[in-house]
């Protein structure tokens, strides 16, 4: 008569039940933990250090490069982050990049707020959704640019990919303290770089 393979008996039924659970705990975290990490959708958009860029680049009509460019410098006072002082400013932009609003340059001698210099703007491409057309700041991470909310991405002309919350049109600046700035953005490499 042949012989049969005993096997060890089985846990009890509640270990397997615990261990399945602290499974599909841990496994619910990590999944939770990646989609906190950068999943935002993106949209298509364009960017460039200026009107006359945007022509060269060929991709939009000169008319809609100077609209998108004029759009964005006129909301670049109301739309920029403010700063207590030059130092925070720089802090988040860059040395030598960063400037007194317009009437307060006038009415004080250095005290007061502070805001990054528009070095750049984006306006949207018609096919992937509405983009506002906004100025871009530099980072102070090398290569980079940011919008006024924060989102960051690659500082190169031309086509771009950004997270879509980044493509709406950007709320009136606030004082923010240092590293106060947005943390979000996305990147992708490749093509001409522009600010600096």
């Amino acid at each position: 008569m042949a012989k049969f393979k005993q096997f060890p008996p089985r846990p009890p039924l509640v270990a397997r039940k615990r261990s399945s659970r602290v499974a599909l705990i841990a496994m619910g975290v990590s999944v939770s933990a990646l989609a906190l990490t950068g999943c935002e959708e993106k949209v298509d958009a364009l960017q460039y250090s200026s009107a006359e860029a945007c022509i060269v680049g060929g991709e939009l009509s000169e008319a809609d490069c100077q609209a998108g460019f004029a759009a964005a410098q006129k909301d670049h006072a109301r739309v920029a982050p403010k700063y207590q002082s030059r130092q925070d400013c720089e802090a988040e932009h860059g040395a030598a990049a960063c400037q007194q609003p317009a009437q307060q340059q006038q009415a004080s001698s250095g005290g007061g707020l502070w805001m990054p210099l528009m070095i750049g703007y984006m306006m949207g491409r018609a096919m992937s959704g509405p983009v506002a057309a906004q100025p871009l700041y530099r980072s102070s991470s090398a290569g980079k640019v940011r919008t006024a909310s924060g989102a960051k991405w690659d500082a190169k002309a031309g086509p771009v990919s950004v997270p879509k919350s980044a493509a709406a049109r950007p709320s009136a600046g606030k004082v923010v303290s240092r590293s106060g700035f947005g943390r979000t953005g996305g990147s992708r490499s490749g093509g001409r770089s522009f600010g600096g």
